[in-house]
């Protein structure tokens, strides 16, 4: 269930800002193309997640200024645990940049174990990989971060970086 009150259970719709190259569908289909990807990533979670939306970056320079600026512009949803398809998910992981994944499977019960995201790095010490690219759920992924209290929440897909040129393949390599 969800841990939020149960007004807030599905219910949350993730609003995709005028100019962005990718809807919910397209990000999500770009964002699963990187999964499997076994270098590259490292350290660069937020402009994996906004590489989804077409963007060559995030314009923010961390994951962490990136969820404080979604917070003064009305974009985030704190604390809430019901992530929408297509929304970026944040973590306080304890360090100073933080973290954001795109979430690429959403379940309308909230189940923290079925709903899917996209992440760089987490499973490179068992893979061999340096700055890959996985498919985890919201449980396992916020169970990494501060015992499982370092999920803050989840944001509209804003980004603020430049547009990847038109006719970009993904997953394109990460100095584009």
């Amino acid at each position: 269930m969800c841990e939020e009150s149960p007004s807030r259970l599905g219910t949350g719709t993730v609003v995709v800002p005028p100019g962005t190259p990718n809807d919910v569908a397209t990000a999500v289909r770009a964002a699963m193309a990187y999964v499997g990807v076994r270098s590259g990533w490292t350290q660069l979670c937020d402009r994996l997640a906004c590489r989804a939306y077409g963007y060559v970056g995030s314009g923010y320079t961390t994951a962490k200024a990136h969820w404080a600026q979604m917070l003064a512009t009305g974009h985030a949803h704190p604390g809430d645990t019901c992530p929408p398809l297509g929304s970026f998910a944040f973590w306080d992981t304890g360090r100073p940049a933080g973290h954001v994944s795109v979430v690429v499977q959403a379940d309308p019960g909230c189940d923290p174990h079925k709903t899917m995201l996209t992440v760089n790095e987490v499973f490179d010490a068992a893979t061999g990989n340096h700055g890959g690219v996985y498919l985890i759920s919201l449980a396992q992924l916020n169970a990494g971060y501060l015992h499982g209290s370092g999920y803050l929440g989840w944001s509209d897909p804003v980004c603020a970086g430049a547009l990847l040129p038109a006719g970009a393949v993904h997953p394109a390599p990460p100095g584009m």
